[in-house]
């Protein structure tokens, strides 16, 4: 009997989102991988709880050469967080005791840290039945609560849940982190996880590349061809600090530069925040609209000259947008407003795809905004290079592989 390679997750397709579609990418390109090798590929998951909510998926079912098997839990209301608790409690016993039916010694599992309590489920389950782990970190917990305002790094809480994850980290196999900076900090934790560290990065969707104007049904939203719009498109959380592109708007407006437009579209609490303060400050170059569905994304990121990703201080290592490869592949130029030593800051510079901005600056923001608007002749050299980046750097064949010859290895 072939062993198997798991994939455990709580978010999958028909989820859209980014981590269900991230974590379905790898799961099917795992399965393709390994037609001609020992292995099978089945994924643990919830029910959908995200873009498909309310949706009733298969228990289990077969796609695309993956075998999926969904998981019960409650479905009490988010918005409630002792109802958001017992949602939790109850898709964590749901997955233990799914894993440690399905588990098999020689199994691998590959285990994502959303929710957090998740991979300590996991990895008890695997070692219980002899599987080996692979913990993939896309958010590292508890330092992310530090620069939200959640917690301080003194207190008892975060010190818990800093020496929970340490050990974690102490016991599985392998340790994969999207980032750079993300492997740096992970080493911060611990030095001796050195040899069990690996950097595998995520990649754009299949369906984008760059729309030309003439087919692109945004590109109406430009008033004029003497503006340069500049969009930020995604979520809008307490990470991402958009304060700083109305403060630098403020800044521009009062300088009577009116060439530089900013396209807001998105979700999350910061939108609300955002949009009372621009109209406070009665903004006429900023706006704010809804998000898109996926399949506009590719035109919607190509209608813009510049695309923004912003974060708040102290964010380098803790969480890296995946959003910045799909921006690459539609060739947008990226203004990352980040630390310096932050995966998003260093894919920028190492190519040149765009600039770098440190967060809480909005007056370097604004001005750096003037200087690419007057040589926005350049841009088409970005374009160039981001495109050229996505399909040769990032892509979804190179991080596929990757995964296999990791998961696969004796």
């Amino acid at each position: 009997m072939p062993n198997t390679i798991w994939i455990v997750s709580e978010l999958f397709a028909p989820d859209d989102a980014a981590t269900a579609h991230l974590m379905t990418q790898i799961a099917e390109g795992l399965a393709s991988e390994s037609k001609n090798s020992n292995y099978s590929i089945s994924v643990i998951c919830a029910q959908p709880t995200y873009t498909s909510r309310g949706q009733k998926a298969l228990r289990r079912e077969v796609i695309n050469g993956v075998q999926v098997n969904r998981c019960w839990s409650t479905t009490f209301s988010k918005d409630r967080l002792m109802l958001r608790g017992v949602n939790v409690i109850t898709i964590m016993m749901t997955f233990f005791i799914k894993m440690l039916f399905r588990f098999r010694r020689g199994d691998r599992v590959l285990v994502v840290t959303n929710p957090p309590p998740l991979p300590f489920v996991a990895t008890l389950a695997a070692k219980m039945r002899g599987a080996r782990t692979y913990l993939l970190i896309h958010d590292i917990y508890p330092d992310v609560l530090v620069p939200t305002g959640f917690t301080q790094s003194a207190s008892l809480p975060y010190r818990i849940i800093d020496f929970a994850t340490r050990r974690l980290y102490q016991s599985v196999n392998q340790i994969i982190t999207i980032g750079r900076d993300m492997k740096k900090l992970v080493l911060k934790k611990d030095p001796q996880l050195k040899s069990k560290v690996s950097v595998i990065t995520n990649w754009a969707d299949d369906r984008m590349r760059r729309v030309p104007a003439e087919n692109n049904k945004f590109k109406s939203e430009t008033s004029s061809k003497n503006e340069l719009v500049i969009q930020y498109s995604g979520n809008m959380g307490r990470t991402h600090g958009l304060n700083i592109i109305a403060e630098a708007a403020t800044i521009l407006e009062q300088k009577g530069f009116s060439e530089v437009r900013w396209m807001m579209r998105g979700w999350g609490g910061g939108k609300q925040n955002l949009k009372q303060i621009c109209n406070e400050k009665k903004l006429k170059s900023v706006t704010i609209l809804d998000p898109v569905p996926r399949e506009d994304l590719a035109a919607l990121i190509s209608a813009a000259d510049i695309s923004i990703i912003s974060f708040i201080p102290e964010m380098s290592g803790i969480s890296v947008p995946s959003r910045m490869y799909n921006i690459l592949a539609a060739g947008c130029p990226i203004i990352g407003i980040t630390e310096p030593d932050s995966e998003l800051a260093q894919t920028i510079l190492d190519d040149d795809l765009g600039w770098v901005s440190p967060p809480d600056k909005p007056a370097l923001l604004a001005d750096l905004a003037i200087q690419i608007y007057e040589k926005r002749g350049e841009l088409a050299l970005y374009q160039q290079r981001c495109q050229i980046a996505a399909t040769t750097r990032f892509t979804k064949e190179n991080s596929i592989q990757a995964y296999y010859d990791l998961l696969s290895e004796v």
